[in-house]
């Protein structure tokens, strides 16, 4: 008599992407939905290990620039305006480097075993607008630039020199001034999980999220530009030879889509599909995503475009009805209200990292009856 099976439904888990278990990409089916769950959501540190803060001793200490300095509890923070609104984060170094320059190059990422696009998400944050809290410690007219300070810290993670480093980031004070720029200490309605930077972190809505400073300790307000070396010696690529500025340095999010249905792997049925994804492009609105089923050779807009929701990406789907069965490389492609399109090709061809790569991305997929 045969046994009847059991079977068992395997549940999403976030992907490590590297050897040092840094950085852990959410799977495929979680980028599905708008929101991105806690458990699922990206994460990406410099080191393996998390600070552990006491929540009850916890300071956060701002100087420098300002008419005094002082040092606030998470109890004087959460006495603030609470703002409240969805952010798309999206690490630097998302999405695959093409192989034909991996190879010629013979380079390796930091996230080296990066397939998808899942070193990004969607979350809702809440927190208290940066403005509000160095209103409180009054900022001098010699301020130009803001420098934010994390509790983590030790060796880079890349070639190990420095051999003890804090995690440091610096931003324009339009940027720190501006509204939307918080204090996060919840993370889709519940506090901030260890792994994104429990219990305050820095949200920097519309830009990279290394410019987002988790385990925030410290805010130094700073009369010169800050050349610390997470701003000079990281998240930069290579220009073109001759160019006279050498590297580029990110901040800003690019234009950039993504198909998040189907996943890798799934067939299309011959009778139909209806294609989704995500397009995002930071501080600018989407204005158009376009669809082509013939690996580029043709376009047409999407069927249908979602509003985005604060500074969340812009949901959109389309029904294919595809012609026959086989084969396809399906692509798509955002256009900001810049009229910045997406590249066809990789941006860094001169470097090679991964850095700020918002190219179009060719999707392999099989159709089927």
């Amino acid at each position: 008599m045969a046994l009847p099976q059991i079977g068992t439904k395997a549940e999403p888990q976030i992907i490590p992407t590297n050897a040092g278990l840094r950085t852990w990409a959410v799977p495929p089916q979680g980028l599905q939905d708008n929101i991105v769950p806690n458990d699922l959501f990206y994460i990406r540190n410099h080191w393996k290990d998390s600070p552990q803060i006491d929540i009850n001793t916890f300071e956060l200490k701002i100087d420098g620039e300002v008419e005094r300095t002082i040092s606030l509890s998470f109890e004087d923070l959460k006495k603030l305006p609470q703002k409240r609104f969805q952010v798309t984060f999206e690490c630097c170094g998302n999405s695959p480097v093409p192989e034909y320059y991996t190879k010629a190059l013979r380079i390796s990422s930091v996230m080296e075993q990066i397939k998808g696009h899942g070193i990004m998400g969607n979350a809702e944050w809440a927190g208290v607008s940066l403005k509000d809290v160095l209103e409180l410690a009054g900022v001098k007219d010699s301020a130009v630039e803001v420098m934010f300070e994390g509790a983590d810290h030790g060796p880079d993670e890349v070639v190990g020199d420095p051999a003890e480093v804090t995690y440091e980031r610096s931003l324009p004070m339009a940027k720190a001034l501006h509204e939307d720029t918080i204090l996060a200490y919840e993370m889709n309605g519940e506090p901030l999980p260890k792994d994104h930077g429990y219990p305050l972190r820095l949200l920097v809505s519309g830009w990279y999220g290394m410019n987002s400073v988790k385990w925030l300790v410290g805010i130094h307000l700073l009369d010169h530009k800050f050349e610390g070396f997470y701003m000079t010696d990281r998240y930069m690529t290579m220009n073109e030879p001759g160019n006279p500025t050498p590297y580029r340095y990110y901040d800003k999010l690019q234009v950039k889509s993504i198909i998040t249905n189907p996943v890798p792997g799934e067939f299309i049925p011959a009778s139909g599909y209806t294609l989704a994804g995500a397009a995002w492009s930071g501080e600018q609105n989407i204005e158009k995503v376009e669809i082509s089923t013939d690996g580029g050779k043709t376009w047409s807009p999407v069927d249908t475009l979602h509003p985005r929701i604060g500074y969340s990406w812009n949901r959109w789907e389309h029904h294919w009805n595809p012609p026959a069965e086989g084969k396809y490389t399906i692509m798509s492609r955002a256009t900001n209200s810049d009229g910045t399109t997406q590249p066809m090709e990789f941006p860094n061809p001169w470097d090679g990292r991964g850095y700020g790569n918002n190219m179009v991305f060719p999707f392999d997929v099989e159709v089927q009856a």
